[in-house]
């Protein structure tokens, strides 16, 4: 089956609060240094469910700050997909935006759009648009232009991307399949002023059975376009403001790289790689301590993404970009992840070994591909 390429569709270049009190607070009233031993192993005892005695728990400490994924750039978020942004390198990126203009912008706006989360890439492709018709408008002026019908054209942006990814469902399963009639319901409510795409990917969602899982991810993708409520757009519109730089970088701050607890920390979550995930600001600091059944209502791709980022982690352990102390990282998080998701999420992984496997097959400049192996196991686990 062969899926037409859809640009506008597909966002990332991967290969989207509950307060909870803790059930189970540990108390340890020992001295200082005994007593922080002793919290460490009983907070791990009680992520794990498990007895100190006879649980390993794996991966190793370290801080958020500390975590490897924290030193590099453009990691994709384990939750959307979409790149992140550094503290660091904040200011440097949203200068590569602001000495643009015109279709110098524009074109770097469409190739970049996966650094913005939603409502801010809403921003950011209108304004491309504005910019390939001035070409004298920089960001500012792009921006400032696109606030005066803000609303219509974001439901012309919304209609435009399930326009896309219903020309694929349709090329591969006919107009008259279940998922098609979804995106078209959906794009009328659209032309009605009804922004919103919770109730879509709900709908979605129960369609991915139906689907190859290309199309599936395409189609989220482009449900994953449209934000959640509209005001989300008028928001982020809204607070960024000033100079053209001043404006990219507000628009990149959800962006911004952060480390994930698996298990939450307010609830006993360990700071340990096997508890750890990087995620965007966007999607790590609305979570809190909701679960994972929660959570994939707001972003359903949570699974496929987390998948797609194992993949580059352990690709990146196998190019040496990435210490061999996370050889076993994919497996830790992958048992983290089901733990903690009660079996919803489930990773498919490569094993320490494999990994080592591969890491000396490319030092002899062999091909070694994290995602044609998973592919190729998964294969072989489903004959």
């Amino acid at each position: 089956m062969e899926i037409s390429p859809v640009s506008s569709v597909s966002l990332f270049s991967s290969r989207p609060v509950e307060n909870k009190k803790a059930t189970n607070p540990i108390v340890v009233k020992q001295p200082e240094t005994e007593q922080k031993t002793a919290e460490s192993g009983a907070l791990r005892a009680y992520f794990l469910g498990g007895n100190l005695a006879t649980v390993s728990f794996g991966g190793f400490p370290v801080s958020t700050g500390g975590f490897i994924t924290k030193k590099m750039n453009d990691v994709p978020c384990s939750c959307c997909g979409g790149r992140m942004v550094r503290n660091q390198e904040l200011s440097n990126k949203a200068r590569e935006f602001a000495n643009l203009r015109g279709q110098d912008l524009s074109d770097k706006i469409h190739e970049d759009k996966d650094f913005f989360r939603t409502p801010q890439r809403v921003v950011m492709m209108l304004a491309a648009e504005e910019a390939e018709k001035n070409p004298s408008f920089d960001l500012a002026r792009a921006k400032h232009e696109i606030g005066k019908n803000l609303k219509e054209r974001t439901q012309n942006y919304c209609i435009n991307s399930l326009q896309a990814a219903n020309e694929v469902v349709k090329a591969n399963y006919g107009e008259d399949c279940a998922t098609s009639q979804i995106l078209q319901r959906e794009m009328e409510k659209l032309k009605k002023g009804n922004i919103g795409r919770l109730g879509l990917t709900e709908q979605l969602v129960q369609q991915q059975s139906s689907l190859s899982p290309e199309i599936y991810e395409t189609v989220l993708d482009a449900a994953m376009n449209i934000p959640v409520d509209f005001n989300d757009v008028r928001k982020a519109h809204g607070q960024a403001n000033g100079n053209a730089q001043s404006i990219a970088r507000e628009l990149l701050k959800p962006s911004m790289q952060t480390i994930e607890h698996i298990h939450p920390k307010s609830l006993g979550g360990p700071n340990a790689t096997q508890n750890f995930v990087a995620e965007c600001a966007d999607c790590n600091n609305p979570r809190g301590n909701m679960s994972y059944a929660q959570w994939l209502k707001i972003h359903p791709e949570f699974p496929l993404k987390a998948q797609d980022h194992i993949e580059w982690f352990q690709q990146q352990v196998v190019d040496g970009k990435i210490d061999s102390r996370y050889d076993d990282y994919g497996v830790d998080v992958k048992e983290t992840l089901s733990k903690e998701s009660k079996g919803i999420i489930e990773l498919k992984v490569l094993n320490p070994e494999k990994i080592k496997e591969l890491r000396e097959a490319k030092k002899l400049q062999q091909e070694a591909n994290t995602f044609e192996e998973n592919s190729s196991q998964n294969k072989e686990d489903n004959e």
